[in-house]
């Protein structure tokens, strides 16, 4: 077993988060806004060209918050991606195995040492892949048996490119497709005692019991309030009890970021994430204005302004990726200057109360025609309504 240590951080990228950084976003590089701070909250857009395109945007207008590095990364989702695919499968492919294994690992270590910030599971399906593949061609069976077997339990629907099959390797998928019939067990012993423990991506639970585990490689990951955020594969050993003791170290700067990003992110859309995105504030040291990447694909992606000065929540607006620079832009521009809706502006549907007879339309088209007629009439039925009842 390998022990991955939470990542400690030094007082400087404290200083770095709280005073320049933040120094500079409050004397503002643009006088009509305040500095951006961009959040990639749809996973499956990843860190690609899409959030790297509107990052773009906001850079040229001299408009984004620029914070160090390893938050960056957090808020973008970089940090939770597989980086140098297009190196990793050339490796693989000129059976340079041993390139391609120190490609899996530097991933590997980056994607568990932020997995605070948010669904780390994507990226490492796709790593389990490529290890069980370079196990397959390095006559390692077995190992590559249990790698695709992790993989299976991050997502049961996991599927090899077709690209990636040859037969042999299917065979040693399929058999990994049956779980292991021996079977183990995992002690946490951790500090503090009100840790819980992840297995596999599962749901939080209590470090006090002795967990069974199927026999295999399985993802552990142990965390607190405070304390920084341990993950790593544990291997379990069928009829034996693999012990992890573990002291989680005082939470560093970038755990806190990191939480308080993965809070915003897993928050649903409007008035909650408005309120989860204030402690991503303090953690900015006071950052306002917040661009979220809500929805997407490597086409077209859904942004919403959420404003923490204001406490206001614009409408969702999309944007084409293949537009040009240009027009991106003014549709990015054009909506932070429009008004934002209030929390409680959001559209409201709710089907279990019967709508009033003030609420129908025909009375206020009514109500329209006696006060006025036509162009009153016009503007009561065309006006943008601040909420639907059904």
């Amino acid at each position: 077993m390998i022990r991955r240590r939470p990542t400690t951080i030094s007082v400087l990228l404290i200083a770095l988060i709280v005073t320049p950084q933040i120094a500079a976003a409050d004397s503002g590089k643009n006088d009509d806004t305040d500095q951006v701070v961009l959040v990639n909250a749809a996973s499956k857009v990843g860190a690609q060209a899409p959030v790297a395109k509107i990052k773009r945007v906001f850079d040229a207008k001299g408009m984004l918050l620029d914070v160090p590095g390893p938050v960056d990364g957090m808020l973008d989702g970089r940090n939770l991606q597989v980086q140098d695919m297009d190196a990793l499968r050339v490796a693989y492919v000129n059976q340079e195995f041993d390139k391609a294994l120190r490609l899996v690992e530097a991933n590997e270590t980056r994607i568990l040492d932020s997995i605070a910030a948010g669904d780390a599971l994507p990226a490492l399906t796709e790593l389990s892949q490529w290890r069980g593949l370079i196990a397959a061609a390095t006559d390692k069976p077995d190992e590559a048996v249990q790698w695709f077997r992790v993989a299976l339990r991050f997502d049961p629907a996991w599927m090899l490119d077709k690209k990636l099959a040859a037969p042999s390797i299917n065979r040693l998928i399929k058999k990994a497709k049956k779980e292991d019939d021996q079977s183990g067990r995992l002690k946490v012993d951790a500090d503090p005692d009100n840790a819980t423990v992840q297995i596999d991506g599962g749901k939080p639970q209590g470090v006090t019991d002795k967990i069974p585990l199927p026999a295999g490689r399985h993802l552990v990951v142990v965390s607190a309030e405070g304390r920084t955020t341990y993950a790593d594969f544990i291997e379990i050993e069928a009829n034996k009890v693999a012990r992890l003791p573990i002291t989680l170290e005082k939470e560093s700067p970038t755990d806190r970021a990191a939480k308080a990003v993965n809070k915003s992110i897993s928050a649903p859309s409007g008035e909650d994430r408005l309120k989860k995105t204030r402690g991503l504030s303090k953690v900015l040291g006071g950052a306002k204005l917040y661009v979220f990447v809500e929805d997407g694909s490597d086409e077209r992606v859904t942004l919403r302004v959420y404003d923490i000065g204001s406490k206001r929540v614009s409408r969702p607006f999309e944007i084409d990726i293949n537009s040009s620079m240009t027009e991106i832009q003014s549709k990015v521009m054009t909506a932070l200057r429009e008004p934002m809706l209030e929390p409680n502006q959001t559209l409201i549907i709710d089907k279990l109360r019967p709508r009033q007879w003030y609420e129908r339309w025909y009375v206020w088209v009514g109500v329209a025609a006696l006060a006025g007629g036509g162009a009153l009439g016009y503007h009561v039925l065309t006006r943008e309504p601040t909420s639907v009842r059904l």
